[in-house]
């Protein structure tokens, strides 16, 4: 589990001096958020990589416009999805 939490802030810190990064922050059906960054060609499935979704059946949200990813899409990355170069999603689970 450390191994994994040190690859993960050298990824941070390698995306944070890159320019193609989208934020994402993430907000669960339990009222908990969590932000990544992530590069931009990242398929928008990557908040499996939160590591706190339980079900495989949900959808990611956003507001305004308010637009609905379903799992049928999960190859777009995160910029042809227009996720890119910041987003805040909520999941809705089914």
């Amino acid at each position: 589990m450390v191994a994994r939490e040190s690859q993960r802030q050298e990824e941070e810190e390698r995306l944070e001096r890159e320019a193609d990064v989208a934020q994402v922050l993430v907000r669960f059906p339990n009222g908990e958020r969590k932000g990544r960054r992530f590069e931009s060609n990242t398929p928008y499935d990557c908040v499996d990589s939160f590591g706190v979704l339980e079900t495989e059946e949900y959808s990611l949200i956003t507001n305004f416009p308010r637009t609905v990813y379903r799992r049928d899409k999960e190859s777009m990355s995160l910029k042809d999805a227009g996720l890119h170069p910041q987003t805040s999603v909520f999941i809705e689970i089914h």
